[in-house]
């Protein structure tokens, strides 16, 4: 009758049993093989990433109202969302935790923003400079950020998404990406061709 059970770990995917009886009689090997995919053996918790976006903001000097959209056109058709690569591998969930955001000039004044985040691109009725708006389909929440640090060469803020609670879900079927718009909330007065990037902190499955 077997009564000590031994087990190796073969390789990273692979798993030896070896039974061995009360008089030493080693029984046969047994392998499990684990098949490839996403179910890690051992795996405990997920992976944390930072992952980064910018756009340039329109050749002009013109001051922002509290309520529009910064953005890299003036026209809505035009305007690209900064794209995001949220989760590891397509059909997994994220949850983000945090948003660093810097612009390329040092100025502090009114620079107070606000990321909204997506999970397809949005449709929007204006474009830089005018007030923010686009459709609620696939809203997935917004992160407050005033900038508070200024350097030599750029301007950068911290924030922590709204309402205490992190703003989680799964991309599209098939894809990693969220997507994301800024918005001024002061009279912020920008850079000619100002570069916003936007770096979010995600815990990936």
């Amino acid at each position: 009758m077997a009564n000590n059970f031994e087990m190796k770990n073969a390789s990273a995917q692979n798993l030896t049993f070896k039974s061995t009886d009360s008089a030493g009689v080693h029984t046969p090997h047994y392998r499990i093989e684990a098949e490839a995919g996403e179910n890690h053996i051992g795996a405990v918790g997920g992976h944390v990433a930072n992952i980064a976006a910018n756009y340039t903001r329109p050749a002009d000097t013109t001051a922002y109202a509290s309520g529009d959209l910064v953005a890299n056109s003036t026209t809505a058709g035009s305007v690209v969302a900064m794209t995001f690569a949220a989760a590891r591998v397509a059909d997994k969930g994220f949850v983000i935790r945090h948003a660093r955001v810097k612009k390329s000039t040092a100025g502090l004044t009114n620079a107070v923003f606000r990321l909204h985040l997506y999970k397809q691109s949005p449709v929007l009725s204006n474009g830089d400079n005018g007030v923010w708006l686009s459709d609620e389909k696939n809203y997935l929440g917004s992160i407050d950020v005033t900038m508070d640090r200024a350097f030599t060469n750029a301007a950068l803020g911290i924030g922590v998404p709204q309402n205490g609670s992190d703003i989680s879900g799964v991309p599209d079927a098939g894809t990693v990406n969220i997507y994301g718009l800024l918005e001024a909330r002061g009279a912020y007065v920008p850079g000619n061709a100002e570069v916003f990037t936007v770096t979010l902190e995600i815990h990936q499955d």
